[in-house]
């Protein structure tokens, strides 16, 4: 299997480079600081077709492939992951009205969110054990013509800003999670609430928010897939999220590993660039291999992706590999840079807040390793 990109995603790569350090890194800071949504930055994504790099060219996409899209994805996170975050999940709701839509639903939503004049989310998590069950469990109950909606989700980014949710519920509160449906739900449909949106630790400016649903009534064409089918549809959305913030990871590592390595370059101690010293080698040789690996490693499930294959394992593979080193490598950078990399002048402290959020907001905890070891013969 070739890793190596293709010249047409190498150009991909490439203007995402370019867009980033015209549109994101400027902002990059004081979208920390303020959480505020980053409308125009979200705007020009959608100008230079970042909202639909996986949606078909009949729909307005640019049918990238998702290993065009993992590079992208990497790029946007060395510069602003909360962006990427934002990007990722209005991808995932795109992707699943392309994989299980009608042609109705189909252009109904997707030309507009490639346009980026409709955001996508999905609101799949809840404050129980697993989504259907507990008592603010998202329950659609049968009635003449479409479902009425009543429970909570959780957890929710793009929450707010969203134009269609890709919602979660169970049709049987009996049944719980085996009765799990997806619909999708108009930002502005009756009786859906948007809470507060939640002071997060990192990612600031992709909001995150629980969604309230009353008495909310869909019509039967809100049905996304067939009914009870929502646990097959939120395993493979959450298996391409996996991918995806694993890219997420790669470009904060690779941020902060190339930061560290300027720093060396330029930090004498004892009448020497720091960057001389064993230690500092070793550490910043640690880092850059991890994210060469896990570069590999996403690559290899975006191909197969890409190609239709099985990739759920794959996806798993690389979310429990990063969950595991993502943090050891800001550590390791921040080590680097001694008591100025801790300083909150300094890049480090914000990108180790984001790396954070890729490895807890999506995908259970154990997610990745009951999927592996299920697939060890």
């Amino acid at each position: 299997m070739n890793f190596e990109l293709t010249e047409e995603q190498q150009l991909i790569g490439q203007s995402a480079r370019d867009f980033a350090k015209e549109y994101l890194e400027p902002i990059a800071v004081e979208l920390d600081h303020t959480g505020n949504f980053p409308k125009a930055a979200v705007k020009a994504l959608a100008a230079h077709d970042f909202l639909g790099l996986l949606l078909s060219g009949t729909f307005g996409g640019a049918e990238a492939g998702f290993v065009s899209y993992a590079e992208v994805v990497e790029t946007l996170s060395r510069f602003a992951p909360a962006v990427a975050s934002i990007v990722n999940n209005h991808t995932v709701a795109a992707y699943a009205i392309q994989q299980w839509g009608t042609d109705e639903q189909k252009k109904q939503y997707l030309p507009g969110m490639a346009k980026g004049e409709i955001l996508g989310a999905t609101a799949v998590y809840e404050h129980g054990p697993t989504p259907g069950v507990g008592a603010n469990a998202l329950v659609a109950l049968k009635q003449d013509g479409g479902y009425i909606l009543n429970g909570k989700k959780a957890f929710v980014r793009n929450a707010g800003e969203a134009g269609v949710y890709v919602v979660f519920a169970t049709t049987d509160p009996a049944l719980g999670a085996k009765a799990l449906t997806a619909f999708l739900v108009k930002a502005e449909t009756a009786g859906m609430k948007v809470g507060a949106k939640a002071e997060t630790m990192g990612l600031k400016g992709c909001p995150v928010a629980d969604i309230t649903f009353e008495n909310v009534v869909i019509p039967e064409s809100a049905l996304l897939g067939a009914a009870s089918e929502g646990t097959v549809i939120v395993t493979k959305l959450l298996s391409i999220a996996s991918v995806a913030e694993a890219a997420q990871t790669v470009g904060i590592g690779q941020a902060a590993v190339q930061h560290a390595a300027a720093y060396a370059k330029q930090r004498v101690q004892f009448g020497k660039p720091v960057a001389t010293l064993q230690a500092i080698q070793t550490l910043l040789a640690e880092v850059a291999s991890d994210c060469h690996l896990a570069r590999l490693g996403v690559r290899n499930a975006a191909l197969l992706i890409e190609e239709g294959k099985p990739f759920e394992v794959e996806a798993a593979m690389v979310k429990s590999f990063l969950v595991r080193l993502g943090s050891k490598m800001l550590i390791d950078t921040c080590q680097v840079e001694g008591g100025f990399g801790y300083s909150e002048f300094m890049p480090l402290p914000r990108m180790f807040r984001d790396i954070a959020g890729t490895n807890l907001l999506d995908a259970p905890g154990d997610f990745p390793e009951k999927l592996i070891a299920a697939s060890i013969a």
